[in-house]
């Protein structure tokens, strides 16, 4: 029994459908409502302490952090491979995933924050609320980030900063393709299963220098072949439920 609790639009979640897709894996969908902060509610802290999605519990045992979700797929359902066979390419891999979750996650956020106006969430609220808001937050880390985001906001100067940090991230991934077809190697590896979902991001946010592909040529076809991919249409295929 395999069980997905997520999102239809969370890029964690999505990284993680690409890869049971590719897998051609069966599994139960659940869906853990963002806007309406299922995630923070006591019944799915219980399955994920830090309250966030993706959560994946296979025969009643409990997975959590996507990137290492990915990396469970490939060891129990190891048929169709998502990791280089080359031990120093694996080795690359892992890098890679930890700078696309560290790095390339953590900006993505600033800039969405503003973009898809979620902020929005929390204007309607007193302060008394907002901050009642941000103590539902599961971690201290989490209620002193988002506190600080209500009381001062995101500068032009910080969203600036946060997509220069992703420009160098894309800059380093357009070297590593120059040779080869997928991040590492001749075929899809968890890598590209990791990032694709930010790339969508970028397009979404409509941050066109990061999207311009005169610019990242060899960024811009593994973009192609990755949206051709019939995991990533089958990912991608999740809606928002109706209201």
């Amino acid at each position: 029994m395999l069980k997905l609790y997520h999102w239809w639009s969370s890029t964690c979640s999505r990284r993680v459908r690409i890869a049971l897709a590719a897998k051609q894996l069966s599994w139960e969908s659940v869906y853990v409502n963002l806007a309406k902060f299922e995630n923070l509610e006591p019944w799915y802290v219980e399955l994920n302490p830090n309250g966030v999605v993706p959560t994946l519990v296979h025969d009643g045992r409990i997975v959590i952090e996507s990137n290492f979700i990915l990396e469970y797929l490939d060891d129990v359902w190891p048929e169709v491979p998502l990791r280089p066979e080359d031990p120093y390419e694996r080795a690359q891999m892992r890098i890679w995933m930890d700078r696309f979750e560290h790095e390339l996650h953590r900006n993505v956020n600033i800039i969405s924050f503003i973009k898809q106006g979620r902020i929005k969430r929390y204007e309607h609220l007193s302060d008394q609320e907002r901050e009642a808001a941000v103590m539902m937050q599961p971690t201290e880390p989490k209620r002193a980030l988002l506190r600080d985001r209500l009381r001062n906001g995101i500068s032009e100067e910080q969203m600036a900063y946060a997509e220069a940090r992703l420009a160098e991230i894309l800059d380093e991934v357009e070297e590593a393709l120059a040779d080869r077809p997928w991040i590492n190697g001749d075929r899809m590896s968890l890598a590209d299963c990791s990032i694709a979902p930010f790339i969508e991001r970028f397009e979404s946010n409509k941050l066109e220098r990061l999207v311009d592909w005169n610019a990242r040529p060899a960024v811009g076809a593994w973009w192609e072949r990755m949206q051709a991919t019939e995991a990533f249409r089958t990912a991608y295929s999740f809606k928002a439920p109706e209201s």
